[in-house]
């Protein structure tokens, strides 16, 4: 995209990448302790594997495996409700978002930014739409500018909003900068904090831009 092209547009995503190696190595360390006591409760509450990674759309639209900690029985049939296929520390990691702490491996790997839209899942996408071509211009992110703006009203990716958050995500890709980034990631504090842990549950929608 424009925002991308030359010299100014290469400095912008070292410096990019540059805070979001800064913000994921000091959040992995400061959270090391909770991680592996969060690994050990996963494994001695239900059989499976510790970590959920499914595969989700990044930039280019190249696919790559998002971790997350698993909230689920995985020997429940699949047409099981997501509530009965929750165990119970799985019930309360998604109470807290605990269970996206993972993800920031994906930002050291390079699959995630900090800020940025939200990654796909590969069922709601399609590669040959511009829209979606200029979503996947930039490298997602942890923290989400749809999920910021619709909060509790977010939804699952089959919910029926979608193109209400492509266009949120197509707005963030548009006014993108340092600046902003910083400022989402103010209002994003703000947000968990009044939604006890979970803006998708229970986070107020945004009001209109100032």
């Amino acid at each position: 995209g424009e925002h991308d092209l030359g010299a100014d547009g290469i400095v912008r995503r070292m410096a990019k990448r540059s805070f979001d190696l800064l913000f994921a190595l000091p959040s992995l360390l400061l959270t090391a302790p909770l991680l592996l006591a969060i690994a050990i409760l996963v494994k001695l509450d239900s059989p499976g594997p510790v970590l959920y990674a499914p595969s989700m759309i990044g930039r280019g639209g190249r696919p790559f495996r998002i971790y997350r900690f698993r909230t689920m029985h995985p020997a429940l049939p699949e047409h099981s409700s997501p509530e009965d296929r929750l165990t119970r520390v799985g019930r309360f990691l998604r109470n807290y978002s605990l269970d996206h702490l993972p993800t920031l491996f994906n930002i050291l790997l390079g699959d995630l930014a900090v800020v940025g839209p939200r990654p796909m899942e590969p069922e709601f996408v399609d590669l040959d739409d511009p829209a979606w071509q200029r979503y996947f211009e930039v490298r997602p992110g942890l923290f989400n500018y749809a999920v910021l703006k619709l909060g509790r009203t977010f939804g699952p990716s089959n919910a029926g909003n979608l193109p209400r958050k492509l266009a949120l995500e197509l707005e963030y890709i548009d006014r993108r900068s340092f600046r902003f980034d910083a400022q989402l990631l103010i209002r994003f504090a703000r947000s968990h904090v009044a939604s006890r842990g979970n803006i998708k549950a229970r986070g107020e929608p945004d009001g209109p831009e100032k």
